[in-house]
């Protein structure tokens, strides 16, 4: 029996039922169009922008807290781009403070010298002056590690490995007129090992303060400053010297050298034994009796042997004529 159905073919064509419909595969070109203008409109969106700061604060701030730990845990010598312990102390200021005592003049000076002394002008710093007998410096530093330094001994170093001989030429005398504060630390820079101490107070003797029994050390925290004041004596010789700073930082031990103001050592000279040997004296008028109140001045000068003569006894010398 005879088939009359139609028999359709199937190709691979197509056709524009499967075009309506949208069963056939879209152009690629087209796909990546619709790609990119979804993303674009996802990094225009709120939400995107609020997400992306959370995240750099999130970053930033375990960044910190990495580097933190790192300090706490590392010594310093072992964390990057961290000062070295060499560079753990900063010296701040050096001051000399001494406002009353001995002082010497190298240099001569002339017949307005009085009128400098008189006048309360800092006249030390137009003059080659050595402080006599004591000096006090002021010594302030800071910590500049992230770790806390520890210092534990300041050892005076002598330049040239002694003291010289005292210092001559003329000697100029302020006594104080009242109580002196305590200093905290003295050395005696003229002694064979000096040794910073702690000063005594009445008929208590001086202590060491960096060793023996009762040994003490300075600590100083980063950004942490410091000040100490240092009182030497010297009875004997003309010294000069800096300190050599010990300290312990970040598990290992460091030194470092304190100067005096410009880099210059610290300098101090005993008094000469026979003070008629000095070309001059020069003296307030408050150390001295004056027979005409009119006429007596702030400050009065003589001759070193002049003014020996004049104190041999206990009693308070007159004041120079004219």
């Amino acid at each position: 029996m005879a088939n009359n159905r139609r028999v359709t073919r199937r190709t691979g064509a197509l056709t524009r039922a499967s075009v309506r419909r949208g069963s056939g595969r879209r152009a690629p070109q087209a796909e990546e169009q619709e790609e990119a203008t979804g993303r674009l409109r996802y990094l225009r969106s709120p939400t995107a922008w609020l997400l992306g700061i959370v995240l750099a604060v999130v970053t930033v701030t375990f960044q910190d807290v990495l580097a933190a730990s790192v300090k706490t845990v590392l010594p310093l010598d072992r964390v990057p781009d961290r000062l070295s312990p060499q560079n753990a102390i900063d010296v701040v200021d050096v001051k000399d403070v001494k406002d009353t005592g001995f002082y010497v003049l190298r240099d001569r000076v002339g017949p307005g010298f009085l009128d400098e002394l008189s006048a309360g002008t800092p006249w030390g710093q137009n003059h080659d002056v050595v402080d006599a007998g004591e000096s006090d410096w002021m010594i302030t530093v800071q910590g500049r590690a992230a770790q806390q330094v520890r210092i534990t001994d300041i050892v005076p170093e002598l330049v040239g490995g002694s003291c010289a001989a005292p210092l001559g030429g003329s000697l100029v005398s302020l006594p104080s007129q009242g109580v002196m504060d305590v200093i905290p630390l003295e050395v005696a820079v003229d002694e064979p090992r000096p040794r910073l101490k702690t000063a005594g107070k009445g008929a208590e003797e001086a202590q060491p303060f960096f060793t023996g029994p009762g040994a003490k050390h300075i600590t100083l925290n980063q950004n942490e400053t410091e000040a100490f004041i240092v009182h030497a004596t010297s009875r004997t010789g003309h010294c000069r010297w800096r300190y050599r700073v010990h300290y312990e930082v970040g598990g290992g031990t460091a030194e470092m050298t304190i100067s005096g103001p410009g880099g210059k050592p610290f300098e101090l000279t005993g008094q000469l034994p026979d003070t008629s040997d000095y070309r001059s004296v020069y003296f307030p008028a408050f150390t001295c009796k004056s027979s005409n109140s009119r006429t007596s001045r702030n400050w009065y000068e003589q001759s070193g042997a002049e003014y020996t003569r004049d104190r041999r006894g206990d009693e308070v010398p007159p004041c120079p004529e004219g």
